[in-house]
């Protein structure tokens, strides 16, 4: 890995808060792990006429408890990584095991953000034809640099810290862009819908299913039928007024069904596509 001692070519990324939230070991992980001299502001050229260098403070402040130092951090890792998100750049396969620790880490602010960027990663990753139909292939580490972050983010599904449902429902999200894993998500998704508390979570694993469906082998069949169930049923049916008779209100509220007809209706449509 380049030694990141080259200060004078990198961004300053200074600033107040900036990797607060990040241990000595981590910060030690992203000077060691991570090629900086891959890791460029596409937009910015330097003082040698190449793009100008990030260096480990970008990935400290993603860890910061200060939401703007966070966010701004972010949005540099998602252009360096993307660009504007057509193309899986260099800088992706080295910050990807940290953006997907970064998902992992309830400490860090923006892991629904995180999720957004690893998506739109991945729908580039699948092949973008560009103006004039020249492709821009994926760096050759980025495959199996996805594959391992396909394997870290599946306990995400199962995220219960309180709040987190738009993390679960963003990595199922990431998730189903893994098509080559169809058949073993679709019924991972399946065992979540049966667990998950939250309509949003459980809207968007519907939608995920629909999406891994045609690419399924031994699961396509099943994740159809259960497309199918999903249009006509209406769970546990609307909220009761609490005001009108408390006892049935709460005995609504413990009952465990979601009403996903109308996102299981579109579901089914992208299943039933032809490849």
């Amino acid at each position: 890995m380049k030694d990141t001692e080259d200060t004078e070519d990198t961004q300053d990324m200074g600033g107040a808060g900036a990797g607060a939230g990040a241990g000595a070991e981590l910060r030690g992980r992203f000077a060691a792990e991570v090629d900086w001299a891959k890791v460029v502001d596409p937009y910015v050229p330097g003082p040698d006429g190449q793009y100008s260098r990030y260096g480990p403070d970008l990935l400290e402040r993603l860890w910061s408890p200060d939401l703007p130092t966070a966010d701004d951090a972010l949005a540099a890792l998602h252009f360096a990584c993307c660009g504007d998100g057509g193309s899986v750049r260099s800088a992706a396969p080295e910050v990807l095991p940290f953006l997907v620790e970064a998902v992992r880490d309830p400490a860090v602010r923006v892991r629904p953000q995180i999720l957004e960027t690893l998506a739109v990663l991945a729908r580039a990753a699948e092949s973008c034809p560009k103006l004039g139909g020249r492709r821009h292939a994926a760096p050759a580490a980025w495959p199996a640099a996805w594959e391992r972050a396909v394997d870290a983010l599946l306990p995400g599904l199962g995220d219960d810290v309180e709040g987190d449902e738009d993390v679960r429902a963003g990595v199922a999200a990431v998730l189903a862009r893994a098509v080559y894993r169809a058949d073993d998500l679709v019924d991972r998704f399946l065992a979540r819908f049966d667990e998950e508390p939250d309509l949003s979570v459980a809207e968007q694993l519907v939608r995920a299913v629909g999406e891994l469906a045609p690419h399924a082998v031994e699961r396509r069949e099943h994740a159809v039928a259960w497309l199918r169930r999903r249009t006509t049923d209406a769970g546990k049916g609307e909220e009761p007024n609490m005001d009108g008779d408390i006892d049935v209100w709460i005995a609504w509220t413990e009952q465990h069904g979601h009403d996903v007809r109308q996102p299981a209706i579109v579901a089914l449509r992208r299943a039933l596509r032809p490849l």
